[in-house]
């Protein structure tokens, strides 16, 4: 299986995720627009061949990006 790599951004944004918190109470911590979030969350689901959220968050989980 190939190495995931993403981003230090994408890992804090999926960390942030992983928290239960929403697009816009993650723009808010990390100081950025919920359309800069939104796009990052939409590359990661690229990354991790998902198409919701939730799964996204399961895949960071299940493959060790996130623990």
């Amino acid at each position: 299986m190939n190495e995931i790599h993403i981003t230090k951004r994408e890992r804090e944004i999926l960390t942030l995720m992983c928290d239960g918190k929403s697009a816009q109470e993650i723009a808010i911590i990390l100081g950025c627009s919920v359309h800069t979030v939104r796009t990052h969350i939409e590359a990661l689901k690229d990354t991790f061949a998902v198409y919701k959220d939730t799964a996204l968050v399961a895949a960071a989980l299940r493959t060790g990006v996130i623990e």
